[in-house]
């Protein structure tokens, strides 16, 4: 059975080195301001399993999470 939804916790792969993991989607929304996968693509999001994972923070609110390779 292939899992569609995303396992936390994510990792977040910054463009000047440093990693982030966020435990769900609250401590997203409370320590990942504004962020997009799609935009910031010097960054990088993986899920626990190592999957690919399409991200959007605006204001501190979610507004995209999935498996980006499904």
């Amino acid at each position: 059975m292939i899992q569609d939804e995303v396992v936390f916790p994510l990792t977040v792969f910054f463009e000047n080195g440093e990693t982030e993991a966020y435990e769900d989607v609250e401590d997203l929304e409370l320590n990942l301001e504004d962020f997009d996968s799609d935009t910031d693509t010097a960054c990088g999001v993986r899920d626990n399993l190592g999957r690919k994972v399409r991200l959007k923070i605006h204001l501190l609110s979610l507004e995209t999470l999935e498996v980006a390779d499904k």
